[in-house]
């Protein structure tokens, strides 16, 4: 599963390495969806699944899904303080990924704001007080370079990824 899927390029790689999966893209932006869907169509991938609204309305929707790996790759940061609170990833809603989360499962969290990233390095790492898992952080892209990736490269951003294992 992926939350903020963008025009679908960490999909296209996961549908190709785990082909016998379900590979699910979460994202209300309707121009990432159409190049998605086009490309799956014009590629004849079959395991890629869209969702054309934000997570919320997943989570609603699918009360009961669960997931091996989760990808959350540069969300908004809403750097400004007094907009912290319409970050997607905050401790509730890590909560709520965790308890849906396969055993042994993984959810992975990159950003090129090192205010966001450590925010959520810190939140994780206290919900392993409620929660049995471990957190890492590391530089290396778990999948591939995406296009904000990309952009933040470009712009000589420092990018740091956080891996949250469910044990």
């Amino acid at each position: 599963m992926e939350i903020g899927s963008g025009v679908g390029e960490n999909l296209f790689f996961l549908s190709k390495k785990y082909k016998k999966n379900l590979v699910i893209g979460i994202e209300p932006f309707k121009n990432g969806l159409a190049n998605t869907a086009y490309y799956c169509s014009k590629n004849k991938i079959k395991n890629v699944f869209l969702f054309p609204f934000v997570f919320q309305k997943f989570e609603k929707k699918f009360k009961n899904y669960c997931f091996d790996q989760c990808y959350i790759f540069f969300p908004d940061p809403w750097p400004k303080k007094r907009h912290h609170k319409r970050r997607l990833v905050n401790y509730q809603f890590l909560k709520l990924l965790i308890s849906h989360c396969n055993s042994k499962g993984t959810i992975y969290f990159g950003s090129d704001n090192y205010n966001y990233f450590n925010d959520v390095k810190n939140k994780s790492k206290s919900l392993k007080k409620e929660l049995k898992i471990s957190v890492k952080s590391y530089k290396k892209t778990p999948t591939i370079i995406t296009r904000y990736h990309a952009r933040a490269l470009k712009l000589k951003n420092n990018i740091n990824f956080l891996k949250i294992d469910k044990i």
